[in-house]
């Protein structure tokens, strides 16, 4: 077995082991020496790898990640500048335990705005960070999920946007962990292991995500243009 191999089950293990509270901190620790380890690879080398391993060291390198790091981006094909420097944009962040909901909803720091090509077509992207509001709500879910207590977080947090700009979004890209850059709705979802199986199911049956899913969820969801609600009302 390789050492990657090595490290990989070890990580998978130190999944299983924050099962006791008191690995905690052994299964942090494990998690750093196996992510840093993994960002020395070459990028060509990494790509080879088979997708679980990929899957565990992003898992391990998103549980690690400082608040501080987390980035968010809105594509669009219109130029929202105009609303996103006159208006405040917030996310809810939210993480389930003992069957309760605890959530704080924090502004978005609006960081850079920049052209993109994607498929030969040319988007605005505008990149936020999470405001220092958000910092000590994430460390109280961060201690917890290293104490074990089995916190659930709502990582693909959606931005706040009324409809009338909301219909021109193409999509929310996340970059939890800098190293990886951002990711699709489903590219982060495919990354995570958290998001696998009954989470992904329960993701897209709760319909709470306020932008395009169809990637992940298919083609059939809720829709809320209101212009298109009257369409179909006539």
């Amino acid at each position: 077995m390789s050492k990657l191999a090595q490290l990989s089950s070890i990580l998978f293990l130190s999944f299983q082991l924050l099962a006791c509270s008191t690995m905690g901190s052994v299964a942090k620790g494990t998690f750093i020496f196996g992510t840093e380890f993994y960002k020395a690879q070459p990028k060509v080398v990494t790509d080879q790898y088979p997708k679980y391993f990929n899957q565990t060291f992003y898992t391990a390198e998103l549980f690690v990640t400082d608040y501080n790091e987390w980035r968010l981006r809105i594509v669009s094909e219109n130029d929202m500048s105009n609303y996103i420097e006159s208006n405040e944009i917030y996310v809810d962040l939210e993480y389930e335990m003992d069957f309760q909901t605890y959530s704080k909803t924090v502004p978005l720091v609006f960081e850079s705005f920049s052209i993109i090509n994607v498929d030969d077509k040319e988007l605005y992207a505008f990149d936020f960070s999470y405001s220092q509001e958000g910092k000590e709500f994430w460390s109280e879910f961060h201690e917890l999920f290293f104490l074990r207590r089995k916190p659930w977080f709502h990582y693909p947090v959606s931005p706040t946007l009324p409809i009338e700009v909301r219909r021109y979004v193409n999509s929310i890209e996340y970059n939890f962990v800098p190293h990886w850059g951002y990711l699709s709705l489903r590219q982060f979802m495919e990354l995570y292991r958290g998001m696998q199986g009954r989470r992904w199911d329960e993701f897209c049956f709760w319909n709470n995500y306020q932008y395009d899913d169809s990637s992940v969820c298919g083609d059939i969801r809720i829709e809320d243009d209101p212009d298109s609600i009257q369409g179909a009302k006539n």
